[in-house]
């Protein structure tokens, strides 16, 4: 009795401590007891542990019963519970129950279920986020596993993806990174990547780990990655293993560290690099002499460093300003020239001899004369600057000391810091304290960078106070800044305003082709006054009726749309009328991936009808849009509004014309300038297309891309792992889509296969496999006789369908395994289903215990020990042997190579020993594994192959380097 009320005590308690805790405390609890919180809220959450702990406790005290009755069940529990997860001990509790078990895994598809062990690539665990799979791995040595480098294509993906993981999976997680970082496992592709990806990602205990347990040496190129991507706890550590006591390298850096370095990496994030290198200048002891040299390193108009990316403009934060001037007042010397204290410093460590004494005073006169050189042009460069800012630098004073930079911080809050420079809470108010001590920390910037201001913040900060004119500093394209400031002066002068080049335009690179980056938020962008917006509209119209500019009201409409004010769109359709004729001939993104709101779609529906015109098809309707349900709504508003008289419009009008037209179209795509707008890469295009494959009723036309559509329903994210699509859809669309292809005469099952490019794979996903044992099961016919309704008109695609979706009996055929009086042909068609293997299904060489694998290397050594052989038939296998070993061996399929090795030992052989391949073909999968750092399937081909030092030098790669070096 007693007890049982210490356990309700004990039970108040605890529910009366979770009531006082915080959400994020109450989360951790709960998944500390493995409860799904998913969509829960605290209180509901509060419950479930209160039955959790209820039940636990009342376990507990069921046990101890138990125990004082039978020693022997205190035994049990320490040898099979002790030091077991909780969530382990659940998942065997429900496993044993057969019936749930059975459940389970009846939704298993072993026909298409690849195996657990086959799923070894790390990359695509980290790109598809299964990172409980990839440490679960990790964990147990998986020796399958394994990191396949783009280090030969692109390194930066490698290290992209390491990012990626070291900011996923905790950095204190020892025994997952002691297994991860251990060479001999073949878990990554170098280790230059490995120390990159912890700077960049800032997990300082895995760069810890790396050196203080596998012997990592951090070097000057570690430092360097350290401050360029601001990581201040990797410099401070760097630095002090790079003691006095412990040199690893030369602390100094110089500027051919610098052009190396900018030579050799490009994914460094320049806008932390003054605070790392102020936080570098901070650790390290620096006199005059190193002051001046780093000064001339960062500042000097020789090295242009801040034109690539140091330089302050309107898109650094106030931060980062502070943070530059912090380097530049550190690095200012005294007024003694640092050339006269480098001499110093070389007379007093080289001067022994009267000749060298000579020498060097020949040296200084020389120097001298090109410092007073050097004098004499930074005189004409600041009469240049003179010139240009005539009253601009002169009046404002430039902050002096670190001392006024630490007494404004305390007046600002951290919003404040990390806001742009161009945001309107930092130069929006003339009296502003804020406003004032960044135009004195720009004048600090400007004064010692060999640049101008640039034109936005000069109309930030300069603009309004100055009596400058802005036309004599900018003579040249102020058209933008008209725009962005609505400042309609400047466009008084242009006898005509082109702001065509102000929209997203098919023509352009990828990286600018959708209008939300700041290059295509143009119009009003650094206007915030609706009074002056409202102006400037105005301003713009009564120019627009003076002086008539073809197009012109069509695009600055447009850039009202992007800037997404609907009352500026309602004030300047009633100013100019309502449907506007407006007119897209393929110069710009189609105007309806503009609106961002169902409000905005509305207005323009009922007032501007010729928006929606889709800019390929004359009579059709866009179906451009940012995201799906904008789409979906303006075909609901279609909908509402079939009939001419419904809208109200007397005239021919655009919704009487024909419906919405996808953007899987059949030109567009593949030929002309509009192969240059790639709306792949729009996120949501997935999204779309299963949308437009669902909707026939709206879509299906001889303007459909049927075979493109089909081809991105039915590819496999990746070719192998999972392979699954990246798209679910129910199999009756892909069939009706089938039919509907069918009859505009397309094939889109043949087209897939069809070898366009032999550069890009499109495998077929899992689910398009089991689409098509489905309809094999329904719809028999269609697959075994050569119907038009799936357009199997070839058989060696017939047979590769059949073979992928296990509905042949490989064993029992005459289509590969024919008359021994033609093995030739039978020859020739496996090699035509190898390369159609590889392509589309490579995954077939894995999955259902090797089934495939196992019947295909049958077959090859029947007709490889077949005598006598033509020598067609010996090329024709020797050629396929060797495509199937380069896709193995450059994938690093460990699996499989041992899978030969057991059973099928000859592939391994070299000719003169009864293989097939000779040992110079043999070599050269060596040697690019060797090349690519596969350490794994490496030591494994060293069982057999054979190679000289000179060869082992002239093809390993640093990595495999310096793991097989004691092999020669």
């Amino acid at each position: 009795m007693d007890n049982n009320n210490n356990i309700e005590n004990e039970n108040y308690y605890y529910e009366s401590e979770l009531e006082k805790k915080s959400l994020k405390s109450i989360k951790e609890i709960a998944q500390s007891y493995c409860i799904s919180i998913t969509k829960l809220k605290k209180p509901e959450i509060i419950e479930k542990i209160k039955s959790i702990v209820k039940r636990k406790r009342e376990y507990e005290e069921e046990q101890k019963q138990k125990e004082s009755i039978n020693s022997f069940n205190k035994i049990i529990k320490l040898t099979i519970t002790d030091n077991i997860e909780p969530s382990e001990i659940l998942f065997w509790k429900l496993f044993r129950n057969k019936t749930i078990y059975k459940k389970i895994f009846s939704f298993m598809d072993k026909q298409f279920t690849i195996a657990y062990d086959s799923i070894f690539s790390i990359n695509e665990l980290i790109e598809s986020n299964q990172f409980g799979i990839l440490k679960e791995k990790v964990y147990r040595n998986c020796k399958y596993l394994h990191f396949h480098s783009n280090e030969i294509y692109n390194p930066d993906v490698d290290i992209c993806l390491l990012v990626k993981l070291f900011s996923t999976i905790k950095e204190d997680d020892y025994r997952f990174y002691r297994n991860f970082l251990n060479i001999d496992n073949d878990y990554f592709s170098s280790q230059c990547h490995i120390t990159q990806a912890s700077i960049i990602s800032k997990k300082l205990q895995i760069f810890k780990l790396f050196v203080n347990e596998f012997n990592y040496k951090p070097t000057k190129t570690d430092l360097l990655h350290s401050i360029f991507n601001g990581s201040n706890k990797f410099i401070q550590y760097i630095l002090e293993l790079n003691s006095p006591n412990s040199v690893l390298f030369d602390n100094k850096i110089v500027d051919t560290d610098f052009k190396d370095f900018y030579g050799r990496y490009y994914h460094t994030k320049k806008n932390n690099f003054f605070k790392g290198f102020l936080c570098y200048l901070n650790k390290i002891k620096v006199d005059d002499y190193d002051k001046d040299h780093y000064y001339q390193l960062l500042f000097d108009p020789s090295t242009h460093y801040h034109g690539i990316g140091f330089g302050i403009n309107e898109k650094s934060t106030l931060k980062t300003l502070i943070i530059t001037a912090r380097v530049i007042l550190k690095l200012k010397t005294s007024p003694t020239s640092s050339l006269d204290l480098k001499v110093k410093e070389e007379v007093k460590e080289e001067v022994k001899e009267e000749e060298e004494e000579e020498e060097e005073e020949e040296e200084v006169k020389e120097e001298e004369v090109k410092e007073e050189e050097v004098k004499e042009e930074a005189k004409e460069e600041e009469g240049k600057k003179e010139k240009v800012f005539p009253k601009l630098i002169k009046k404002i004073k430039s902050v002096e000391t670190i001392e006024e930079i630490d007494n404004f911080i305390k007046k600002i809050d951290k919003m404040n810091l990390k806001s742009l420079l161009d945001d309107p809470i930092n130069f929006s108010n003339s009296d502003n304290e804020i406003k004032n001590f960044i135009k004195k920390l720009l004048k600090l910037y400007y004064s010692n960078f060999d640049t101008l201001v640039s034109k936005i913040l000069y109309f930030c900060y300069y603009h309004e106070e100055s009596n400058d004119d802005y036309k004599t500093i900018f003579p040249h394209h102020l058209l933008e800044t008209a725009f962005r400031f609505g400042i309609h002066e400047i466009l008084e002068s242009c006898i005509t305003i082109n702001c065509l080049h102000f929209l997203p335009g098919i023509g352009q690179e990828y990286s600018h082709q959708y209008y939300n980056s700041h290059h295509y938020k143009v119009l009003f962008s650094h206007c915030h006054d609706k009074e002056k917006k409202i102006k400037f509209i105005d301003q713009i119209i009564q120019k627009a009726t003076q002086q008539f500019e073809l197009r012109f009201q069509n695009y600055f409409f447009f850039m009202l749309v992007i800037h997404n004010d609907i009352e500026l769109v309602k004030y300047y359709s009633n100013k100019v009328g309502n449907h506007i004729l407006l007119y897209s001939l393929g110069e710009i993104i189609p105007p309806t991936y503009f609106i961002e709101s169902i409000e905005m779609l509305e207005y323009l529906f009922y007032n501007q009808r010729y928006y929606f015109k889709d800019v390929f098809f004359l009579g059709h309707k866009s179906a451009y849009y940012k995201n799906l349900e904008l789409l979906k709504h303006f075909e609901s508003l279609l909908d509402k509004s079939k009939t001419v008289n419904q809208l109200g419009y007397g005239d021919y009008d655009i919704f009487a014309s024909s419906g919405p037209v996808s953007f899987v179209k059949c030109i567009g795509f593949g030929t002309g300038s509009y192969i240059i707008f790639d709306y792949k890469r729009n996120n949501n295009y997935a999204d779309f297309a299963k949308h437009f494959a669902s909707n026939p009723q709206i879509y299906n036309s001889d303007k459909l891309d049927h075979n493109e559509l089909f081809l991105l329903l039915t590819t496999a994210v990746s070719s192998s792992s999972s392979f699954s699509s990246k798209i679910s859809i129910q199999f009756e669309t892909l069939r009706d889509l089938l039919i509907n292809a069918n009859d505009f005469g397309r094939n889109p099952i043949i087209e897939r296969v069809k070898p366009i490019n032999t550069y890009t794979q499109y495998p077929f996903s899992k689910e398009y496999l089991k689409f098509l044992d489905w309809m094999y099961l329904n719809y028999n016919y269609g697959i075994e006789y050569q119907d038009k309704f799936l357009g199997m008109n070839e058989e060696r695609y017939n047979y590769h369908l059949l073979i992928a979706i296990d509905r042949i009996n490989l064993n029992n055929n005459n289509y590969f395994d024919g008359n021994q009086e033609e093995n030739s042909i039978y020859i020739e068609r496996l090699v035509f289903l190898t390369n159609d293997v590889i392509r589309f299904t490579p995954y077939l060489y894995e999955i259902n215990n090797f089934k495939f694998l196992n019947w295909f290397l049958t077959i090859i050594k029947k007709y490889h020990n077949f005598t006598p052989a033509t020598q067609h038939q010996n090329l024709c296998i020797k050629e396929m042997v060797y495509i199937f070993m380069k896709y193995i061996t450059s994938n690093s399929k460990l699996q499989i190579l041992e899978y030969f090795h057991q059973n099928f030992h000859f592939i391994l052989k070299k000719k003169t020993d009864g293989g097939i391949l000779n040992i110079k073909e043999l070599k050269s999968f060596l040697f690019s594994s060797l090349e690519r750092g596969s350490i794994k399937i490496s030591n494994f081909l060293f069982q057999f192959i054979t190679i000289t030092k000179k060869e082992f030098e002239k093809y390993s790669n640093e990595k495999t380097k310096s793991y097989f070096k004691n092999m020669f």
